[in-house]
Parts: structure tokens; sequence; C-alpha cells
């Protein structure tokens, strides 16, 4: 094994052990999705009501946010203990830290999305809908990928900003604006009546942009913590 993937299994490992110490991040973000998908069940009506149709923004506005408090809070642990000090310091690469950090926000948003997804079907979907959630869920992995190279990317900048609370989502939403249209397209392509074509477009959008935003982050990130 070479030795960056020594470095980035090293450093995945720190984080979940992090996480699994705290137990705040992932905890902190489901709780903002159920209750938030429990308000917006409430805002649009009763339990009868067939919200199909809203389906994509009722699924990815609440992952939307708990994105930003997730990724928002990705070195919170690591700054307050000293950590983030260390590995500057260490001959890590910042390669390395930027997969490692992409594959744990990522991971903590698949664990979300086992809880939201289910609850769209239960709060809003009325008609067939589970034999759609290996489509979404597909979707979902490739937005969550997008979301985590990006997050990983503004969170490095934000981190060591005086009003990095204020900071990072100002830079983060607007960025994450056409994730989130994709990812609402591609699951109302499939809720609302398998629609393969446009959830393809939608699909190959999100592979692209994370493809795109993963060549900045490799161009940019070691300028991004070195100053």
């Amino acid at each position: 094994m070479s030795r960056s993937l020594r470095q980035i299994r090293a450093l995945v490992r720190k984080d979940l052990w992090l996480e699994m110490r705290t137990r705040d991040t992932v905890v902190a973000m489901g709780l903002f999705v159920v209750i938030a998908m429990v308000i917006l069940q409430f805002g649009f009506g009763t339990r009868e009501t067939d919200l199909t149709r809203f389906a994509g923004g009722l699924l990815w506005v609440p992952i939307t946010f708990a994105a930003v408090l997730g990724v928002g809070r990705s070195y919170v642990a690591e700054r307050e203990q000293r950590v983030l000090d260390g590995l500057l310091v260490a001959p890590t690469s910042r390669f390395a830290m930027l997969i490692a950090r992409a594959i744990s926000i990522t991971g903590y948003l698949l664990v979300v999305e086992l809880v939201a997804i289910p609850l769209l079907g239960v709060f809003f979907v009325r008609g067939p809908y589970w034999g759609s959630v290996g489509w979404i869920a597909l979707a979902a992995l490739l937005a969550d990928v997008a979301i985590g190279v990006l997050g990983t990317l503004v969170a490095s900048m934000a981190v060591f900003t005086r009003a990095r609370e204020l900071v990072m989502p100002v830079i983060f939403l607007p960025l994450l604006l056409p994730v989130v249209v994709a990812a609402a397209g591609a699951t109302h392509a499939v809720v609302g009546g398998h629609d393969m074509t446009s959830y393809t477009r939608y699909c190959v959008f999100l592979v692209g942009f994370s493809v795109l935003f993963a060549l900045v982050a490799f161009a940019t990130y070691e300028a991004v913590f070195d100053d």
C-alpha cells in the first residue's frame, strides 16, 4: 500500500474515532433532518396530503442544511483539541487530508440519509415509492461525494477565519445550489414517474460537478491550508 493510501486510511480512522468519541456531528445532522421533515410535513398539510410532486425539494432542503451544519463542524473537534496543528506540521500530504475529509463528510451524509430517505416515503409520498429507493440512494451517493469535496474545500478556507460560523455558510450555500438542484431533480424523476432520461442527465451532472471541484481542490488545497 502506498504512503498516500496509508495516510488517507489513518486520517479517515481518526475522523471516525473523533466522531465516535464526541457523537455530536452525525447525531446533530440526523436530528436536524428529522425535525425539519416533521415541520415540513405539518407545514404542508395533513398526513393524507399527497406531496409527491415536491419530493425532491422535501428531501434535499433538510439534507442541504444538515450538510452545512456537518461541514461547519467538520474541523471543530480537531481545532479544539489541537489535532489540526499537529496535522499541519506532520509530513502528511495535503491531498490525503482533502480526500480523507471528503470521505468522512460523505459517510456522515450517507448515515443521515438512511433516516431521511425512508421518512420521505412515510411523510410525503403517496403511491409506489419503495421501488425507487435504490435509484434515490444512488443519486444521493453522487450528491454526497460532490458535497464532500466542495464542503472540505470551503471548510478548510473558513477554518482559520475569525467569523468562520458566518463565512462558511455564506460561501458554501451558493456553491451548493447546483448540487441541490440536480439531486432534487434526480429524486423527482424517479419518484414522480421513473423518467430515467432526466434521472441519468442529473446524475451525469453530479459526476461532472464532483470531478470539476475535485480538480479545483487538488490545485488549491495545499495553498489554502499552508497560507
